[in-house]
């Protein structure tokens, strides 16, 4: 694959999408081409069904080679984000030995011994990230190389259900492309939204999909907390279909007249749309009905995400930044606002893209995918390999060269029951029987 070519594949819950981009000198990305099919083999980010997943990505793939003219693609990245991930923080305690100075060596060492705190048989480590050191009492973030007698290393260990893994590793196993990379969603969505000086001063990102609800919270440049909820925009829409109509004509109801405040409604009307028994009256809605129901269901979503905010204990200076397809909801941003008094602002990913990219890829929907791709590129950045040079028979070839990984500081906490996965196990177990 041509090293500035990217693809990058989305799981959602109503949509299994494809997006093909370059990333420019300037660290811009440029979008050739975006492929979505319908799909509802995902569930808040799991993949229930591998095999239509798997059909679904090759069909985008042969989708991309075609409308972004290129002719091999054969690894993608991934983001994972699903119920049942958690975190935990663990710490590991060494004597640097007789040298008396912290090897790269003995980082790694404590490294897998950390993995090794948290790994069983059903439990996948999706990362092990180190926070900080403690050298002789004495915190840092880089002790290679210093003198010292005594080491502790933090670490949050993110980890889940390995159903999770296992079930993304079968769905590519079928199609024959190699998983390139699957950083954590929450990154991707800050590498794009959020400025140094937002991670710096303290924020809270909620990004608001279809069938989940994340809030990101981050302090000193770091990821301090998450929290997961497996609600989202389409749980809204379900409740306005109950009224009688198509879940179609109710999605485009709550974006085109929904708001997120019954309050914001100052002079209802009625709108009229098909009956979804095609032998009964068109109903008929009040958009102060509409916004009723939009502001209950909200309320449900967020409640423990707002609680979560006005619990933590440093100020966010930077206040609350709304990201993800469902935050186009008129009105919830002074929902949020009411609720919390804090200032609240919709993303906006625009620094990312390049001048020419289409209008349509600022819409936040995009923001995941497109921090998917962003942080791909460092991906390959820091594990860059040189290519063996040309030698002649009696010369021996040079081994590649892998460059130390980048250590980010970052924490995840994901709210979730494990028990789900269990069962959606057994359930698959059953079928197969």
């Amino acid at each position: 694959m041509i090293s500035n070519k990217y693809i990058a594949i989305d799981f959602g819950t109503s949509h299994i999408s494809a997006m093909a981009a370059e990333i420019d000198s300037n660290d811009k990305i440029r979008v050739l081409a975006y492929e979505p099919k319908i799909s509802d083999d995902v569930k808040h980010g799991i993949v229930e069904q591998v095999s239509g997943a798997a059909f679904k990505v090759n069909e985008l793939i042969k989708l991309l080679q075609n409308s972004a003219k290129i002719n091999d693609i054969d690894q993608v990245a991934i983001s994972i984000g699903a119920k049942g991930m958690k975190h935990v923080h663990v710490s590991v305690n060494r004597f640097v030995g007789a040298a008396k100075v912290v090897s790269e060596e003995l980082i790694s060492d404590m490294l897998e011994e950390c993995i090794g705190k948290v790994k069983r048989q059903d439990i996948n480590v999706f990362d092990t990230i180190p926070l900080s050191y403690e050298l002789d009492g004495i915190k840092m973030d880089e002790p290679v190389g210093k003198n010292g007698v005594q080491i502790t290393g933090h670490y949050s260990v993110i980890y889940g259900n390995k159903l999770i893994s296992d079930k993304i590793a079968s769905c590519f196993d079928r199609t024959g492309i190699r998983l390139e990379y699957s950083p954590v969603s929450s990154e991707c969505l800050s590498a794009v939204v959020l400025s140094e000086e937002d991670k710096d001063d303290g924020c809270a990102l909620i990004s608001l999909g279809a069938s989940t609800t994340t809030l990101s919270i981050y302090q000193n440049g770091a990821l301090q907390q998450m929290l997961l909820i497996p609600l989202g925009g389409k749980n809204i829409t379900l409740d306005i279909q109950e009224l009688g109509i198509s879940q179609a004509d109710a999605e485009k109801l709550k974006r085109v007249k929904g708001s997120a405040l019954e309050s914001s409604v100052t002079e209802p009307v009625l709108i009229q749309v098909q009956n979804v028994d095609p032998d009964s009256l068109p109903v008929k809605i009040s958009t102060a009905f509409l916004a009723k129901i939009i502001e209950a269901r909200l309320e449900e979503i967020l409640l423990p995400i707002l609680e979560t905010i006005d619990n933590y204990p440093l100020p966010l200076k930077a206040g609350i930044i709304l990201t993800g397809g469902a935050a186009k909801l008129n009105n919830i941003d002074e929902f949020i606002y009411q609720r919390t008094g804090m200032n609240v602002q919709i993303s906006n990913h625009a620094d990312a893209l390049t001048n020419d990219t289409n209008d349509q890829f600022l819409d936040p929907a995009f923001a995941q995918i497109i921090g998917t791709i962003k942080l791909t590129k460092e991906y390959r950045k820091e594990n860059e390999t040189k290519e063996p040079p040309v030698v002649k028979q009696k010369d021996k070839p040079k081994l590649p060269r892998s460059l130390k990984e980048k250590v980010s500081i970052r924490i995840l906490n994901f709210f979730s029951d494990d028990t789900d996965m269990q069962e959606d196990k057994n359930k698959n177990d059953q079928k197969q029987k």
